[in-house]
């Protein structure tokens, strides 16, 4: 019997040991999205204003009736 439960007892150690490592693996890989996608943010931003300035439009924050 206590064979069986030290059998049962490591078999669910090893899938507790598998399951973390995915967990682990699945937060590192959402966080490299999540600063790939701040990233495109970002960037798309910064062309937006660089437009904007082009144009001669303020920001909005800057002006209450929201610039151009």
């Amino acid at each position: 019997m206590n064979a069986l439960r030290d059998e049962k007892r490591a078999t669910l150690d090893s899938i507790e040991a598998e399951y973390k490592g995915q967990l682990a693996g699945l937060r590192r890989d959402a966080e490299t999205e999540e600063q790939k996608l701040a990233e495109q943010w970002a960037y798309k931003h910064l062309r937006i204003a660089k437009l904007l300035e082009q144009m001669g439009c303020q920001s909005r924050l800057a002006e209450p009736n929201g610039g151009c």
